[in-house]
């Protein structure tokens, strides 16, 4: 029997860039390991759901969701991705990993976004930072968001807000123009959007509008994400229960 298929599950809609970021990780996994056939799907802020072209030859496909604010429970749009493909392939075993979710190793790419960011826009200083996330995750997820915000402050010796996206969560404007109110002028805002989209452009516009100085790239196609979706893909394909801290080195 073959191994599963790994279906990539970005939280992104089907923008050229989000496919390009989806085959540039898919091309990582597949270089360290040939063996797994790779696919991607999309599920947007809006709920519109890119499914991936089923071969009807695959018998077990794990669905890897890269999302980075939940730590232990499926988003709805995931959990609906999966019964999507279950509904209109019946004969295909459909898994669904769990999320890579949050981790103090993400603030690593983050900076690295956040330097080039600042590098183009030729900023001279940042006296604020701001860590904004599409949503605010499960409950384990916005408690690790929280303390990788408190992490991030310590680190750069900077005062450090979390910025969320959802009804009842304060959003990018918000959390800039409260910093601004408190006397910071040169605010720079890290991303843990996964993809470029529409939604991450809109993102953008805000936080600039709002007064950010300088607004990081989404976190997009990098090697420790494809290694972590892959780490996710054998738990789920072996059927193990795998911690997140054991899994997402800090």
């Amino acid at each position: 029997m073959s191994a599963p298929i790994l279906g990539l599950a970005l939280p992104s809609a089907a923008d050229a860039r989000a496919k390009i970021a989806a085959l540039r990780m898919r091309q990582r996994i597949s270089a360290l390991h040939p063996h797994i056939t790779t696919t991607a799907a999309f599920v947007s802020a809006t709920g519109k759901v890119t499914a991936p072209k089923i071969h009807p030859t695959w018998e077990e496909f794990v669905l890897v969701p890269m999302d980075l604010t939940h730590l232990q429970s499926t988003s709805s749009q995931i959990t609906n991705l999966g019964e999507h493909i279950s509904s209109h392939h019946p004969d295909l075993k459909v898994t669904v990993a769990q999320p890579i979710g949050p981790a103090p190793a993400l603030l690593n790419i983050v900076d690295s976004r956040l330097r080039l960011a600042t590098h183009r826009a030729h900023s001279q200083e940042i006296d604020a930072l701001v860590l904004s996330a599409p949503d605010g995750g499960d409950k384990r997820g916005a408690a690790m968001l929280s303390r990788m915000s408190r992490l991030w402050s310590q680190h750069h010796h900077l005062p450090a807000r979390l910025a969320t996206h959802g009804v009842q969560t304060r959003g990018i404007a918000d959390v800039v123009t409260d910093l601004r109110r408190e006397g910071r002028r040169h605010i720079a805002v890290g991303s843990l959007w996964v993809c470029e989209d529409s939604a991450t452009r809109e993102h953008d516009r805000r936080a600039r509008a709002a007064g950010a100085e300088v607004v990081g790239a989404p976190v997009g196609d990098d090697a420790h994400l494809a290694a972590w979706a892959f780490q996710r893909y054998c738990s789920a394909a072996l059927g193990m229960v795998a911690s997140p801290e054991d899994s997402v080195p800090e």
